[in-house]
This record gives structure tokens, sequence and C-alpha cells, in this order.
């Protein structure tokens, strides 16, 4: 079966922010089985005037995908003072507390509830003028499920929740949040009640969501997130080749968002520290990637980066999202760093094993990584995050760099080729033909 799917995705390519690539993959994915695709977003503007953007992400968009911006005031993004009302520019703290109030009354979720009307208004424009089948939300922000609740409730289209993150559990422990509010509660008991599946990025929150939501357990599906084919000719340039180690220093690099007090950089310099007198002379440590949300840096964080830089670890900018396989053939071995807690995913972990790189793990033991590397001998995770087992994972795997083969490297990136994230995807979506299908019969 195929039909027409109205996404929505507060953020969509020029847009750079974390859970564009997954959106990219889900209109792609029901594209390429053959849906029409509507998909719901911010303004590009916003994104744009605040340098959050990264153009070449356009180019994975399949060309059939079409998108219609829906307009929001950002109490962040939203900058140019010209457009701003008379109390915001006069009196801000004013403005903000009228704005969350505005919010509250329309969409538990504090800056963004008050997108909800121009959601509805949006999804029922599409909807009339091309009947949707199945609508989709992809969240944070968790306003992004407002289109499909109004279209089940206006028209009795069928929606999907898809959780990027949790709404309201806290994903370092699995506990409430103390910002979690009964409204939030309450509208979320009421998505899970009548939802027609809901994906999960991990199995972790997926648990979490069974267990406070039994009712709607059955109808759960883990859809975990993947590593993006880099063009057409995908097959040829997935995975970084196996060269026999020169003489010379090795080079380890994190490719990835650097967000001062999430990315564990003391633990990782530290490690570094210690590790470095038994690497290879020259060895260094590359860090690429946007600095916070904005791409700046704090000045904290900026400080921290300067003072590593003697010990040999350097931050090299950001890279574009076309380059990327590229820039890891420059490496020979990644460090994944990673906030820690129970249900703490990333997307990047699909694509450190795609390279077929080793790769030094540092985290705490219980984050989930080993959901997708567990089973590789070329993963080498921290028991801790004190300098000492971080150095360990470092030297280990170094010594897995010096001790590998061609051999080992074809196997390695043939075991990540799995998570390419359209093939994650097109299960779920054949599964979501078989459902409406027999659901029509």
């Amino acid at each position: 079966m195929s039909g027409h799917l109205l996404l929505t995705s507060w953020a969509f390519p020029p847009a750079r922010t974390s859970g564009v690539y997954r959106a990219v993959g889900i209109a792609n994915a029901f594209a390429a089985a053959g849906w029409s695709v509507t998909v719901l977003c911010g303004p590009a503007r916003l994104f744009r005037d605040n340098l959050v953007v990264d153009e070449s992400l356009v180019g994975s968009v399949d060309p059939a995908v079409q998108t219609v911006e829906v307009p929001l005031e950002h109490h962040e993004l939203s900058t140019d003072i010209a457009q701003w009302s008379r109390l915001r520019a006069r009196q801000p703290e004013i403005w903000a507390k009228t704005r969350l109030r505005k919010d509250a009354s329309q969409f538990p979720e504090p800056w963004f509830g008050s997108w909800a009307p121009a959601l509805r208004r949006a999804a029922e424009r599409v909807h009339r003028a091309d009947a949707v089948t199945l609508a989709l939300g992809t969240a944070a922000p968790y306003v992004d499920f407002v289109p499909g609740t109004h279209l089940r409730e206006r028209f009795g289209v069928p929606y999907v929740l898809d959780y990027r993150d949790a709404w309201t559990f806290l994903t370092f422990t699995g506990e409430d949040p103390p910002t979690a509010t009964l409204a939030m509660r309450e509208r979320e008991s009421a998505l899970m009640a009548d939802a027609l599946q809901v994906w999960f990025v991990n199995d972790p929150i997926r648990t979490w969501h069974a267990r406070r939501y039994p009712d709607a357990a059955s109808r759960m599906r883990t859809v975990r997130n993947g590593f993006d084919a880099p063009g057409s000719d995908a097959d040829a340039r997935i995975g970084v080749p196996w060269s026999p180690p020169a003489n010379r220093g090795l080079t380890f690099g994190y490719v990835g968002t650097i967000n001062f007090g999430a990315f564990p950089l003391e633990a990782v310099v530290e490690g570094w520290k210690l590790a470095r007198a038994d690497l290879p002379p020259g060895s260094r440590l590359v860090l690429r990637g946007h600095l916070g949300r904005t791409g700046e840096g704090s000045p904290t964080l900026l400080d921290a980066l300067a003072s590593a830089v003697p010990a040999g670890v350097t931050f090299e900018g950001p890279v574009a999202r076309a380059d990327v396989w590229d820039v890891y053939r420059g490496f020979d071995a990644l460090v994944l760093a990673l906030p820690s807690g129970p249900g703490v995913t990333s997307g990047k972990v699909y694509e450190y094993a795609a390279t077929g790189l080793p790769i030094v793990s540092v985290h705490t033991p219980e984050t989930p990584v080993w959901e997708v590397l567990g089973d590789s001998s070329h993963w080498h995770p921290t028991e801790s995050l004190d300098p000492q087992s971080v150095a360990a994972a470092f030297l280990a795997a170094a010594a897995d760099v010096l001790s590998g083969s061609a051999a080992d490297r074809a196997d390695a990136i043939a075991a990540g080729a799995r998570w390419e994230r359209a093939g994650q995807l097109q299960a779920a979506v054949r599964e979501l033909d078989d459902v409406l299908a027999e659901a029509a019969s």
C-alpha cells in the first residue's frame, strides 16, 4: 500500500539541528516506498539567519518530497527586531510571561505550544488539497505531534509518534524531569492511546514508555537511527579502506557537536594526556564539529579547547554533511564521546560503525552504545570516566590500529553496513504499509 504521508518536523534541511537527519531519512524512506510525502517544518529563514544551517543537506532530500513552512515566532531564533511586537521589544520579560501562558493554552510545551494552531491549519490545508493517508510527527519538539492528532480528530487519519528523545523521562536517568507537568503527562497519555504506532530510537526509552503506558506497549517499536549512505555511489564510498600503518603518529578523530557540559571534554583530554606518552610519537587527537547549537561556543568551552592544544588536541571546525566520509578517511581511529545515561543514544554511533575504524568509546557502561557496537572487536569502551580508564581505551584502540589487516577492516565495514538508515526505516515503513492495508481491507 502507498499513500500520502504528512510528516511534521520542526527542523528540516537546510537546518542542521539534531533530528534533521532522522526526519530526512523518514521522508526519503516513504518516498522510496512509493508514497507522496509532504513535510510541515519551521521557516528556513530562522535557521539561516542564525547560521544553524548546512546547505549541503538540501541535496539529501528526495526531490519528490514537498515542504510547507509553517511560521512561528521563536524565542531564540527570531532575531529580527523589526519583526518583534512593541511588547517584546520594550518589555521582554512581560512578553516572555505572556508568551509562555499562550503556549500552555495551546499545547503543554514551553516556547513551542503557540505553534499548534498554525500547524493545525497547515495540516488541514494539505489534507483538503490531497487527502493524507498517514500523519507522522518526529519530536522533539513534541508539538510536532499536533497535526496527527488534529487530522485524526477531524478526518479519521491515523498517526504515528516518533520519539527521538523522551518528553516525560530524563534519558540520563529514566526518572521524571522536574519540568514535567500534569498537563504534559495527560497529553502524552492521550497521544499514546490513539496512536497507530509509537517509534523510539532505542530499547531503553521504549521500555520506559511501555511500563508507563502498558495499553500502548504492543504498538510500540524500536526504529533505530542509522548512518546515511553518501550519494549514489554509496557502496564504493562507505567505510575507511585499510592501509598499512606508516611510521608516524596516529590520528584519533571525533566528529559531532561539542556541547559544553554534555560532551565529556575533560575526561577525553585527561585520558588522552595519560595515553599520549605510550602512543607513537606525533599522535594527535582532532575534534571536528559545531560548538553547541550556534557553532560559536561559550568562552568556557573555547578556553578548555585552547588549553588542550599543547597536549596534541586540536579543534578543526565543523564538517559539511556532504564531506563527512572524506573526513573519516583522514583518521586512524575514532573517539565516540557521549553524555552518559541509560537512555542516551547518538546517531553518530551508526556512522562510526560503518567506517570500520577502531573506536574509543568515552561514556559510562550503562549508555546503550552496546546495542550497536557490542559485538565488535574494534570497540574499546571505557569502564568509567576516570583518566586511567579513558587512557586504557585509547591504548587499546592504538594497538588495534597497529595490528590490523585489510581483511579485518573489510569485515568491520561489512558488519557496520547493516546500520544504514534506509535499511532501518525500510522495515518500519513496510510494516506500516501492511497495517494500513489490513485496516483498509
